[in-house]
C-alpha cells in the first residue's frame, strides 16, 4: 500500500500474501491526485510471484490513462487475474475489470462505460489535438471491451457514447463479465455527479446508505447547548464521519467553526466532488482545494481556466 503526507486514504491495495493469492483493491478514485499513479502500482505489481491474483474493484474510474496502463500491466502480468466487481466498476475501473481472465460481478453491483472525458484551453489546434487524443483513447478503450466480449468495436461504441449501466445479469449478457455472484453491500462514499445517466435505483441507494450510516453515529441529545455531553457528543460525531470519509485533517477546522453534523455531511460531499472533477482533469490540486475549503464551483472554473 503506498500513500504519502498529503493523501487522505489510498485508492489502491496490494497484498503479496505467502501462500495465498495476491490480492489488489482498488476501491475510490483512480489517479495521480494523491501522489500516486499507476507507475506506483505497475511497479508494484512486477514484486508480485504469486501464481493468482485477486482484484476486488468499486471505483467511478478516474484518470484513462492510467486505467490503461493498469489494464496492460494486469493483461500481461504471469499470474491468472480474478477480477470482482463488489459494488461498481464505471469508467476507466470497468477497463481495468477486462483484465480479468474471469470477472465475477456480485448481483447488485453496476458496470458503466462511456466515452473517455477531457478538458482543454487554447487555441482551434489545442482543441483539435485534444480531440483526436479521445479519438483514440475511444479506440483503445472500446478494444480493450471487445477483446473480453468478443463482440466487434462497432457493437460497442455506440453502448459508450450513451454511457451504459449495466446490472449484473446485463453485463454478463453482454459478455463482459462471467459470473454473476451473490449481493454486497454498496458503498455509500462514491460520489457519481460527473455521469450524467446515473440509474436512479443506484442514486436512491447510496443515500439511503449515507442516511443510516448517520443515523448509526452518535447525535446529540435533546439537551441544552451548553450540556458538555452533548457538545462531546457532537463533536465525536464530526470527527467520525471525517475519519470516515477518509478526511482525517478536516475535523479540526470544522469543530473550530461549529459546524454541525449535515454541515460536515455537506463539505464531505464536496470534497469527494472535488477529487472526481481533479482526477478527471489529470490535476493533483485536490488536496490543495480541499485545504483551502473552496467550493466544488470554485475548483471547476479553476480546472477549466487551467
Amino acid at each position: 500500500m503506498k500513500t504519502n503526507a498529503q493523501s487522505n486514504k489510498p485508492w489502491f491495495t496490494l497484498k503479496n500474501q505467502a501462500d495465498q493469492p495476491a490480492e489488489l483493491l482498488i476501491y475510490d478514485v483512480i489517479g495521480d491526485w494523491q501522489g500516486l499513479s499507476a507507475k506506483d502500482l505497475v511497479s508494484e505489481l512486477k514484486n508480485i510471484t504469486s501464481d493468482e491474483m485477486t482484484v476486488r474493484i468499486n471505483s467511478p474510474g478516474g484518470s484513462v490513462f492510467d486505467g490503461i496502463a493498469i489494464y496492460n500491466a494486469l493483461r500481461y502480468h504471469p499470474a491468472n487475474i480474478h477480477v470482482r466487481i463488489e459494488g461498481l466498476a464505471a469508467s476507466i475501473a470497468s477497463v481495468i475489470a477486462m483484465a480479468g481472465d474471469t470477472i465475477t460481478m456480485a448481483e447488485n453491483s453496476l458496470m458503466m462505460i462511456h466515452n473517455p472525458l477531457g478538458w482543454v484551453g487554447g487555441e482551434a489546434e489545442d482543441m483539435r489535438r485534444t480531440a483526436d487524443m479521445l479519438d483514440k483513447a475511444t479506440e483503445a478503450i472500446a478494444l480493450s471491451y471487445s477483446g473480453k466480449s468478443g463482440r466487434p468495436v462497432d457493437d460497442i461504441t455506440p453502448l459508450m457514447a450513451s454511457e451504459t449501466w449495466m446490472t449484473a445479469e446485463e453485463a454478463q449478457g453482454n459478455g463482459f463479465i462471467d459470473v454473476v455472484d451473490k449481493p454486497v453491500q454498496l458503498a455509500a462514499s462514491l460520489d457519481l455527479s460527473i455521469f450524467q445517466n446515473v440509474p436512479e435505483g443506484l442514486k436512491s441507494q447510496l443515500q439511503n446508505q449515507a442516511h443510516t450510516q448517520t443515523q448509526t453515529l452518535p447525535t446529540s441529545p435533546p439537551t441544552p447547548k451548553t450540556s458538555p455531553q452533548s457538545k462531546n457528543t457532537s463533536a465525536l460525531s464530526v470527527v467520525q464521519l471525517c475519519n470516515q470519509a477518509g478526511y482525517p485533517e478536516l475535523a479540526e477546522s470544522l469543530l473550530r467553526t461549529g459546524a454541525t453534523v449535515e454541515d460536515v455531511q455537506t463539505r464531505l460531499a464536496s470534497c469527494d466532488t472535488i477529487k472526481t472533477l481533479c482526477a478527471a482533469a489529470q490535476s493533483d490540486q485536490a488536496p490543495a482545494y480541499i485545504q483551502a475549503g473552496k467550493s466544488v464551483e470554485q475548483v471547476r472554473t479553476e480546472l477549466f481556466e487551467q
